[in-house]
């Protein structure tokens, strides 16, 4: 008889994918993640097969429970542009925090994977999905508040806002100069007058 699995599942992938997200795919060990997750070789096999297996695991893990956390600001009360704007000042400040230095796990994985891995490159697509989902939410409100143009097409002012984070992210993590990061910000906000 097998014995069960004697660990916590969510937070040994909050490990993993804390792993994945510092060293990337390609830097990380089996051995990284084995003491990272606390768990044997064969525990770690047994739960989560393969390192590429674990690695889609975190990914889909991250999306769950970091990217969707964004859905959640389209039900606040404050005016729409409002909140964009927070969201990107919120990109550049994540950035240049002392942990922001890894930048954006599912950025990581597109720059890092997506190229060669189909699998990643979909779970990347679909995570920048969400992102761009609550932006496009947001814009339209914003058209019907009168605090964005009504003349922008929404979904592709949302597509170039997701890209512009995505941006930040990348750009933070070689250059982390906030002012050269607020002059982007600022730049790609003008766009909803």
């Amino acid at each position: 008889m097998a014995r069960p699995r004697e660990f916590d599942h969510q937070l040994v992938l909050d490990r993993a994918m804390d792993v994945f997200w510092s060293r990337g795919y390609s830097g990380t060990s089996m051995t990284d993640l084995t003491a990272a997750m606390r768990l044997s070789k064969s525990s770690l096999y047994d739960s989560f097969g393969s390192k590429h297996e674990l690695f889609l695991t975190a990914m889909d893990h991250y999306r769950d429970n970091v990217t969707v956390r964004i859905r959640s600001v389209v039900d606040l009360k404050a005016p729409a542009k409002q909140i964009i704007a927070s969201v990107v000042g919120r990109a550049v400040d994540r950035i240049l925090a002392p942990s922001g230095k890894r930048g954006c796990f599912m950025n990581n994985c597109a720059s890092e994977m997506a190229p060669s891995d189909t699998q990643a490159a979909e779970r990347c697509a679909a995570g920048f999905a969400v992102m761009e989902d609550t932006f496009f939410q947001l814009i339209e409100r914003g058209q019907k508040q009168g605090n964005i143009s009504p003349t922008k097409n929404a979904r592709a002012t949302a597509r170039f806002l997701t890209s512009t984070i995505n941006g930040v992210m990348v750009i933070g993590k070689a250059n982390p100069n906030r002012e050269h990061l607020n002059d982007i910000a600022e730049t790609a906000l003008s766009v909803l007058n």
